[in-house]
């Protein structure tokens, strides 16, 4: 049997967190000495102790250690555990990410107005509910009245955050940019004329922040076209333009727009691809 101080030192813990994991009910002592209170562990419990701190390591908070401690893990179990754990962890770090990106949109807005260049970013969405109404504008500014229209039709309390446009077709004239507008659901919505409710699969993009005027965008466009070909990608899908509620002080622009390229790998390499990117903006 092994003293509380000779366990933690043994196990590279304190001896604050074995009482702390004690109290909790993480962690009991094999032995509990009546008369002093001193605390025993056995050998075979540094096998439990490396399972905790495992578990925590892997960002699990300690209710969710405790359920998971209850009854041993069969392998498959344990995998379908670290796999949910795996798709918390990467929404946490897709949010940083595109929190670091905004903060960066932002600053450069501040210090060097419509000269800085947008940070270039490459990652993956994540499926997202959303309902949409697509059509056929004479301009971009019809756009305003497609969202009008589509948050009519939508129950208020199935409205998510942010809502975005799909750039099916960008070529201005009559008719002829073909736009869906998107609002981001909480869950699906029931169907209605004129609405389509779905769930906008994952794909890869790249995708940079704008923060200002819609006549400053296009150098956006530009930079992940640039930064598309560099990589070696080719566009593969429609654009997109989400578009962020923004909190500032008065007489400040509130628009923060990204803008995603959902890409591919190219078969060509990335001078040629570079070639075909220089794409128009929307």
């Amino acid at each position: 049997m092994l003293r509380i101080s000779e366990f933690a030192r043994a196990g590279n813990v304190t001896i604050r967190t074995l009482r702390f994991y004690d109290q909790v009910g993480l962690l009991r002592p094999a032995h509990v000495s009546p008369e002093s209170g001193y605390r025993g562990y056995s050998p075979a419990q540094f096998a439990e102790l490396n399972r905790i701190q495992t578990f925590k390591d892997m960002g699990f908070a300690l209710g969710e250690i405790l359920q998971l401690l209850r009854k041993p893990l069969q392998a498959n179990e344990l995998r379908r555990v670290l796999l949910e754990r795996r798709e918390v962890l990467r929404g946490r770090v897709r949010e940083d990410v595109g929190r670091l990106a905004r903060i960066e949109a932002r600053l450069g807005s501040l210090e060097e107005p419509g000269n800085s260049a947008p940070l270039v970013l490459f990652g993956e969405t994540r499926e997202q509910w959303v309902a949409s109404v697509r059509e056929k504008l004479a301009s971009y500014e019809e756009t305003d009245a497609l969202f009008s229209e589509l948050e009519r039709k939508i129950d208020p309390a199935l409205l998510g955050e942010g809502r975005a446009t799909i750039w099916h077709s960008c070529i201005e004239g009559e008719g002829k940019i073909d736009c869906e507008a998107v609002c981001f659901l909480k869950r699906r919505a029931p169907a209605r004329q004129g609405l389509k409710s779905y769930a906008l699969a994952p794909v890869s993009i790249a995708f940079a922040y704008h923060y200002g005027s819609e006549e400053s965008i296009g150098k956006t466009y530009q930079s992940i076209a640039n930064g598309v070909a560099e990589r070696g990608y080719r566009l593969a899908g429609a654009k997109r333009e989400v578009y962020w509620p923004t909190s500032v002080a008065r007489g400040e622009s509130a628009s923060l727009t990204e803008v995603q390229f959902p890409i591919g790998r190219s078969r060509a390499g990335p001078r040629a691809e570079l070639r075909s990117a220089r794409m128009s903006s929307a």
